[in-house]
């Protein structure tokens, strides 16, 4: 069971080549803790690849009409999966600009053709900036390519905001917490993005203090900075921090809910899971599940079957 939430910050791209996006997920009790992924949407999920999300740009503010139009198809055909249809109107098109080539490279990363979109990119006539660029290092970590990523990124002639987020996050996704930081050291100019990947990596690989420190520096938090936070203090077992922070939430979402009362139906402190259950404005799956699950492995089968009897509606986890 899980509850997830993504940031995307991706210029030009709409969902995520990513980045960072980072994701916190509440897996049915026995393992809390955050997914980083690839930049975007606010949103939740029950099922969610772990791979990062290449989207396709949605402005084209291409002066010709018909490079505006065949972009436009271009982007529709790759949204539905359809890249070979987009291929065969890219070779047609006499003309092509950087719009053109970002959106066949980035639906080729989409369709998981890493090679295709390669192919595309390292072509001597090939139109790239920086969000083609970033789409393609962005894939390489998707494919689980992370040193062809690396050197990719260290080529990069410019490089923006969500460049660097994305190969921390991809340093981040394989464990390489040193790499990841000394980029985000090295970084001129950081967005919330940055800063909540780094918090919620270094709280997830057991560096609580260093993410506690570096939360405390951050210039602007979201709801997603807070729960990153609170999601790693609860990893760490310390539930109270976890709660004294939740409680200075200035916003919180269904997540946020979710995490802490996964924390405490963990540590066997079910009455103040049941007790901010019934405080939640609003409630999804993962928090039914999440309640009804805690209260089966303490052995409250009596409680958990009133509850799923109550539950609006049902999934196969429930």
């Amino acid at each position: 069971m899980l509850a997830f939430f993504r940031v995307v910050d991706v210029g030009m791209f709409t969902r995520i080549p990513f980045s960072i996006c980072v994701q916190v997920s509440v897996p049915s009790l026995i393992n809390l803790k955050l997914i980083r992924r690839p930049l975007f949407n606010v949103y939740h999920s029950i099922d969610v690849s772990r791979r990062a999300k290449i989207s396709i740009t949605r402005k084209d503010f291409t002066v010709d009409g018909n490079v505006a139009r065949c972009n436009r198809m271009i982007t529709s055909l790759c949204k539905d999966g359809r890249i070979m249809e987009a291929r065969r109107l890219f070779d047609e098109m006499r003309d092509r600009d950087v719009i053109t080539w970002t959106s066949v490279i980035s639906g080729y990363i989409k369709c998981g053709m890493i090679e295709e979109a390669k192919r595309l990119f390292a072509r001597v006539d090939a139109k790239k900036n920086v969000v083609t660029w970033t789409a393609m290092v962005g894939g390489y970590i998707r494919s689980n390519k992370i040193s062809e990523a690396e050197n990719l990124f260290h080529e990069m002639p410019n490089k923006n905001v969500v460049s660097w987020n994305t190969m921390i996050d991809g340093y981040a996704q394989n464990g390489r917490i040193d790499s990841a930081m000394y980029l985000f050291k090295k970084m001129s100019k950081r967005n919330v993005v940055s800063w909540n990947t780094v918090v919620s990596m270094l709280a997830q690989c057991g560096r609580i203090e260093e993410a506690r420190r570096l939360f405390d520096r951050m210039p602007e938090r979201d709801v997603i900075s807070w729960t990153a936070m609170i999601s790693g203090l609860l990893k760490n077992g310390r539930i109270d921090e976890a709660r004294l922070l939740f409680d200075r939430m200035p916003e919180r979402n269904v997540v946020s809910w979710n995490a802490m009362i996964t924390g405490y139906a963990q540590n066997l402190k079910l009455d103040e899971a049941l007790d901010l259950f019934a405080r939640m404005p609003k409630r999804d799956l993962p928090s039914w599940n999440t309640m009804i699950t805690g209260l089966i492995q303490n052995g409250n089968l009596r409680r958990s079957r009133k509850l799923f009897n109550e539950m609006p509606k049902k999934n196969v986890i429930s």
